[in-house]
């Protein structure tokens, strides 16, 4: 059930990418542009909102994995979450991971619903402002616009 709601900054959601095409040997199709094609996201997961409001309809996220790339990280653009940070919720247990912040981008609310939880109702969850901020400055980098940050001579 997608969400009828404008997310906070911040605020943790569930994101359906959905699953590459795949031909009658269930390979990947490579060349069909009308679907995800690798390395795009795919797959059910968690992702961080980072702006909420762009049109009532959509939303830019970045999305979490529970895999670690060693060589993302020291670039800076992988940040990673402690386990413990995100609240535990169905088919996402509390464990460490890291949000993509090579990986933005502008996806449907009908793709976004919140994280159910381990008994009943959904999980609402926002991440602090310092982790929020730690994403932002990772998709600066992921973006090459870091001169945009360094400070103006005069």
């Amino acid at each position: 059930m997608a969400i009828n709601f404008a997310p906070k900054v911040g605020q943790i959601l569930t994101c359906n990418y959905g699953n590459y095409l795949k031909d009658e040997n269930g390979d990947i199709i490579t060349n069909a542009v009308d679907a995800h094609i690798p390395p795009e996201m795919i797959k059910y997961r968690l992702v961080v909102v980072l702006n909420g409001r762009l049109n009532g309809n959509a939303c830019i996220v970045v999305p979490i994995s529970t895999t670690k790339d060693q060589s993302k990280l020291i670039q800076g653009l992988h940040v990673e979450l402690e386990e413990g940070i995100i609240n535990e919720a169905k088919y996402f247990p509390q464990t460490t991971s890291w949000v993509k912040c090579d990986m933005i981008q502008t996806v449907s609310n009908i793709r976004l619903n919140r994280p159910m939880d381990l008994g009943r109702g959904w999980v609402t969850q926002t991440l602090s402002r310092e982790i929020v901020t730690k994403l932002q400055k990772a998709v600066i980098k992921a973006i090459n616009a870091t001169a945009l940050t360094q400070p103006q001579a005069i």
